[in-house]
């Protein structure tokens, strides 16, 4: 897995190369200035196709051809730490990834406070609100980079090769997780022992049994195909994770007023076609799960009430550690 994550940082490294050797000229030899926008999920995944259905064709149709906007998703230009820097230090002007700024920015912690949103809907309208803004412009304040939109990542849900269909069902399970205090945290709290490995090793360690489950949206666990190591799933919607979209902030200041307005509004109709699909694709990838033979239970009441209460020792350690984090969870909690 080392050797096939190097291949991946020095492919990425050649491209780059070529790319920005060759930045201000496009495939067909005219001046229209490319774009390069790195995305860290795949091809499929609903934020992308949005980026290609939506913000390719409004920049470059509103712009009349002023800009190229050229598309590597799948992590081709990096991961999502590498595309952060890149796009920090203008070597990639734009990018789609996750949060993984949060220790340098600890307000880009909140999309993985565990049930910190109802469902799918409510965590749209926060990210796609006033609080999705106060948290974009904590952002902005220590980084060189324009935050453009939020769009969905996913519900993170749990699955295992053993029976895992209740909250009394973790203890003992060997879960792998991100390496993420909080979401290390959540399962240790499940009672959980816990396996912090990077996405790319997950399928061989479920394979090999070195671990019992994972925690990942169903469209991961679709695209990665989880299911055929992993028949049990948990869904317990735990996360509702984001995806940013985010520009370099020379790349930025250089566009005029009138480009500045067009690019906001492709960013806005990227997010709002971003989240439309994620929302349809829930039910498709669903029953594309149960066709595999995997079993998807949805905790009762009573359990989700109870993997919440579970939650609370991480809630008082996180109200401990921020001073601003019990003021916007309520905030968030008494969103309509």
């Amino acid at each position: 897995m080392k050797k096939r994550a190097l291949l991946k940082t020095l492919i990425a490294s050649v491209m780059l190369f070529s790319l920005t050797a060759c930045n201000d000229e496009n495939t067909n030899g005219s001046s229209a200035k490319i774009v390069k926008v790195s995305s860290v999920v795949a091809a499929t995944h609903p934020s992308t196709i949005a980026l290609k259905e939506v913000f390719k064709p409004m920049i470059e149709s509103k712009t009349n051809g002023k800009y190229q906007i050229d598309i590597y998703d799948s992590g081709q230009l990096g991961d999502e730490k590498q595309s952060f820097d890149y796009t920090r230090q203008g070597i990639i002007d734009m990018s789609v990834l996750g949060t993984v700024m949060w220790s340098e920015v600890p307000k880009m912690s909140v999309p993985d406070f565990p049930f910190l949103f109802r469902d799918i809907a409510h965590a749209r309208k926060i990210y796609q609100g006033e609080v999705g803004q106060e948290i974009a412009t904590s952002f902005e304040q220590s980084q060189p980079i324009k935050f453009l939109a939020w769009m969905p990542n996913g519900a993170r849900v749990f699955s295992s090769s053993k029976i895992l269909s209740s909250s009394d069902q973790f203890k003992g399970q060997k879960m792998r997780m991100p390496n993420n205090p909080i979401h290390v945290k959540v399962a240790e709290l499940l009672g959980s022992n816990v396996a912090i490995m990077g996405l790319g090793e997950v399928f061989t360690a479920l394979e090999q049994g070195v671990v019992d489950g994972q925690d990942n949206p169903l469209s991961t666990f679709v695209q990665q195909g989880f299911y055929s190591v992993n028949k049990n799933i948990y869904e317990t919607n735990h996360m509702i994770s984001s995806l940013e979209l985010l520009a370099n902030s020379k790349f930025w200041n250089d566009l005029t007023d009138e480009e500045k307005v067009i690019f906001n509004e492709a960013a806005k109709a990227t997010s709002d076609k971003s989240w439309d699909l994620y929302q349809a694709s829930i039910d498709a990838d669903k029953k594309t799960l149960q066709e595999k033979g995997v079993t998807v239970v949805v905790p009762t009441d009573a359990d989700k009430q109870l993997l919440i209460e579970k939650m609370q020792p991480l809630y008082a350690e996180l109200y401990k550690k921020y001073d601003w984090a019990e003021a916007l969870v309520n905030k968030v909690r008494n969103t309509q």
